[in-house]
């Protein structure tokens, strides 16, 4: 019996381990605090309506490509198998190289310009054309083996398949809420473009080079071919990707390389929410897509330039339009994501005492209170205190003997103040206000 048909058991399995260790009830509380936080106050209606309208665009994506084969012939425009090689030929010689390094210029200084801190990481931009460059070579140039096989296929034909549903959940623990909704759009708005592109404009991909001489002439009833990836299944002894590829939709979807959007479009999101260590891992796996694409000779160079610009396009609209209302709703709100509901954290943005002034926070360095933001009036010292949506505690959330929580008290009592400050900041609403020591 293989491990895959003994996943269904898994969850009898931990139910009879719980039970003989006498934890029925901890795994009870378990499974009721991540059905907590999956809802996030939410109706189960409406959490169910959140998840169908962010998976709705991929699926009316692959819904389409399934459906592209109903085609009749005679709608179909002719199919061009010697463009492509000569678009790559020119953007890579020196030339090329070249005039696409100082085409991006503008693109690189808007990037700065639109950077809220004016990084200049936006300058790295100048660097695609020579990195493509050499993605190129180093997967052309290469002899092939079974190690390049596999680490190809871990790229072309595993996680290029998997990433959207990884990029979802991830999206869904480490950004506001509501951007795993809006990847979904993005992913599922290139990709149905894409498809459209290569409808509309079908190339061949390098395989077709490699099949068949110059002379023939090709229809739309030739056979797709896995091309690098028939190694792979040499390797493991399997015919999956021979079969798969043989029997695709759309055979001649050279440009634009979807691998490549989309392996785009999901790492724009970890470099936006994901910090140094995003921007690190959205290098190192579109170095490694765009090297297995182009090592399976399943695309050109140029397509994978025309696959970035799309996702490069729609991530713009996307980010300018629904990313930064996130975003602001977000830091507004102070929000939780996914992962601090889970471990029961509070909001990223709960401790916002940068804006504080720094001579109130020079004088007392406890103005922090938890659930409380401080903010300062822009007509005099006086101190608005906002009371902040509350961390969602369930019954994993730890119980203190004594809750520190007492607006009524806290602020006044660091001041000394027991009567004119207290009273003027009671529980009579959700906001407050005190003045400062010196006006007191």
């Amino acid at each position: 019996m293989s491990l895959l048909k003994l996943l269904p058991l898994l969850p009898v399995l931990v139910v009879v381990l719980a039970a003989a260790t006498g934890r029925l009830r901890a795994l009870g509380a378990l499974l009721r605090h991540c059905h907590a936080v999956l809802l996030n106050d939410k109706s189960h209606a409406r959490w169910l309506a959140g998840l169908l309208s962010g998976i709705l665009p991929p699926v009316v994506w692959t819904l389409s490509f399934k459906m592209a084969r109903r085609l009749p012939d005679e709608w179909r425009p002719t199919i061009h198998t010697k463009l492509l090689p000569q678009l790559e030929a020119a953007l890579l010689s020196f030339q090329g190289v070249l005039l696409f390094t100082v085409a991006l210029v503008p693109l690189a200084l808007l990037l700065r310009a639109r950077s809220a801190t004016r990084s200049p990481l936006a300058y790295l931009v100048l660097l695609f054309p020579a990195w493509l460059k050499v993605l190129n070579y180093v997967a052309l140039n290469t002899t092939w083996d079974a190690f390049q096989d596999v680490l190809a296929w871990i790229f072309y034909g595993c996680l290029h398949f998997a990433s959207p549903f990884l990029m979802g959940w991830w999206a869904w623990a480490w950004c506001p809420p509501g951007a795993a909704i809006a990847f979904g759009w993005c992913l599922g708005l290139q990709n149905f473009t894409g498809l459209c592109i290569h409808l509309l404009f079908p190339n061949a991909a390098p395989w077709y080079a490699d099949t068949y001489p110059p002379t023939v002439i090709p229809d739309y009833s030739f056979p797709g071919s896995a091309a690098g990836l028939v190694r792979f299944d040499k390797v493991f002894g399997s015919h999956l990707y021979t079969h798969a590829f043989a029997a695709s939709p759309v055979v001649f979807g050279a440009l634009p390389s979807l691998h490549a959007a989309t392996a785009t479009c999901l790492s724009f999101f970890v470099a936006r929410y994901g910090g140094t260590w995003g921007l690190v891992f959205a290098l190192v796996y579109c170095s490694g897509m765009f090297w297995s694409t182009q090592y399976e000779h399943h695309h050109y160079a140029i397509d994978l330039v025309a696959g970035t610009a799309l996702s490069a396009a729609y991530f713009a609209l996307i980010a300018h339009f629904v990313l930064r209302r996130i975003d602001a709703k977000h830091e507004r709100e102070r929000s939780t994501r996914g992962i601090d509901r889970l471990f029961c954290r509070p909001s990223p943005w709960a401790s916002a005492y940068s804006q504080l002034p720094a001579h109130v926070l020079g004088e007392d360095e406890e103005v922090g209170v938890p659930h409380l933001l401080f903010s300062k009036e822009s007509s005099d010292w006086d101190l608005e205190l906002v009371k902040q949506r509350p961390a969602l505690r369930t019954m994993l959330s730890p119980v203190d003997e004594k809750d520190d929580y007492e607006p009524s008290s806290g602020p006044s009592s660091r001041s000394g103040s027991t009567s004119g400050a207290s009273s003027s900041s009671g529980r009579t609403g959700r906001s407050g206000s005190f003045t400062s020591g010196s006006e007191a």
